[in-house]
């Protein structure tokens, strides 16, 4: 049977697919691009503070996504949950926007909003721009979550109207979403590099305070590595006058990628040590402990 004219229109299963996917494909697209550039930015962060450069590691978009997770999975939830409760806020609102005795009071509060966010706005960046490294983190959120804020309460305050909305053109309003969505990217963006520094720094010392909690690395090769470091032993062993093979000890698994080992040596600080690099090879066999 076909549905009576005028009557409300069923969306079929390949529609509602499709709106889903164009609705959740950009917000993935940005959580994606958000752990790959958090993940790099921090590895640099830990490369630079032990006197490398993150190239070295050779790291894929996988690898920096899989360093990401444990440092983003929280904020992540956090923004979730935020985002469940602005849309449950919203649904409140647009049934409110249907009664007319309540638009005043929404006019209002979509002024308080239009002005408060886009003060809280111009005060981060004027923060920002003071105190630098001071507002580290709190001036990229409070821009983000602002600009959301300034954006909400400009769209409240249209559909408050006591008179009949202004109906924008398409373009107007495709462009607003766009330069919206592009600040508030840009202070993710932000708020991501400043806390991948901070994560950074923090694992590099780490590293440095555990370096004896490290597994314990023992490269067996065919040929003497030449490897030299406080702590850093090798040891041919001999039968029958011929070396069989050189044994390296006092080593410290730091990361295995691209085809190579990084290793630290016994009391390794970022003053006075050395990452020693050693290709993932058949020549060489490696033993791991605690």
């Amino acid at each position: 049977m076909t549905e009576a004219a005028g009557g409300p229109s069923r969306e079929s299963p390949l529609q509602a697919v499709l709106s889903v996917l164009t609705t959740l494909g950009p917000p993935l697209t940005i959580a994606t691009a958000l752990m790959i550039y958090f993940g790099w930015a921090r590895s640099d962060t830990q490369a630079r503070e032990m006197g490398l450069d993150v190239s070295l590691f050779g790291f894929s978009a996988q690898d920096y996504i899989m360093n990401s997770i444990s440092s983003l999975y929280l904020p992540l939830l956090v923004i979730a949950g935020l985002t469940l409760g602005g849309l449950a806020v919203h649904r409140r609102v647009d049934a409110a926007l249907r009664r007319p005795e309540a638009r005043p009071v929404l006019r209002t509060s979509a002024l308080v909003a239009l002005i408060g966010g886009l003060v809280a706005i111009a005060a981060a960046v004027v923060l920002a721009a003071v105190l630098r490294s001071g507002v580290q983190l709190f001036a990229p959120l409070v821009v983000a979550i602002g600009t959301v804020v300034a954006a909400y309460g400009g769209w409240l305050r249209n559909a408050a109207a006591a008179a009949a909305p202004e109906v924008l053109p398409v373009w107007h309003r495709a462009l607003r979403m766009l330069l919206i969505g592009a600040v508030v990217t840009a202070a993710l963006f932000w708020a991501v590099s400043d806390y991948a520094t901070i994560v950074g720094r923090g694992y590099a010392l780490q590293i440095q305070a555990g370096v004896s909690q490290l597994p314990r690395v023992t490269a067996i090769s065919t040929t003497s590595l030449g490897v030299q470091g406080p702590g850093v032993t090798e040891t041919p062993v001999v039968q029958g006058g011929k070396v069989l093979y050189y044994r390296t000890t006092g080593l410290r698994l730091l990361a295995g990628s691209g085809g190579r080992m990084f290793l630290l040596h016994d009391g390794w600080t970022p003053r006075h040590g050395t990452v020693i690099v050693l290709p993932d090879s058949d020549q060489i066999r490696w033993q791991f402990s605690r």
